[in-house]
C-alpha cells in the first residue's frame, strides 16, 4: 500500500449518497471523513467564514485525526499533500494550492 493514498472521488461520491464515511491512508494512518449531510456544521461555518484552509481541513478530519496529522511533525508540503489527500477523498477536488 502506498504510504500517501486516497480512495478515489467516485468512492467518496457513491459514500456521499448514503453518507457514509470515506478512508484514505497517510505516513502509516487511515484517516476517516465524514461525507454528505453527516459533514459537521462546523465545517460548512469554516468555509462560509472563509477562515483558511488549515482550519477547514481540521474541522473536516476532526481533533483527534488532526492530533495524529500534527504528530507527523508536518511541513508546509506536508499540509499541502494531506489536504488535497482529504480533498479528494471528501470528493472536492483540487485544493487551492
Amino acid at each position: 500500500m502506498s504510504d500517501q493514498t486516497a480512495k478515489p472521488s467516485t468512492a467518496a461520491k457513491k459514500a456521499e449518497a448514503i453518507d457514509e464515511p470515506v478512508s484514505f491512508d497517510y505516513k502509516d494512518h487511515t484517516y476517516t471523513i465524514p461525507t454528505g449531510k453527516q459533514i459537521p456544521m462546523d465545517f460548512l461555518e469554516a468555509v462560509e467564514d472563509d477562515r483558511g484552509e488549515i482550519q477547514i481541513i481540521r474541522t473536516l478530519v476532526g481533533i483527534e485525526q488532526w492530533k495524529a496529522f500534527k504528530a507527523t511533525d508536518p511541513t508546509v508540503g506536508d499540509f499541502e499533500t494531506f489536504a488535497g489527500l482529504v480533498s479528494t477523498a471528501a470528493g472536492f477536488g483540487e485544493t487551492g494550492n
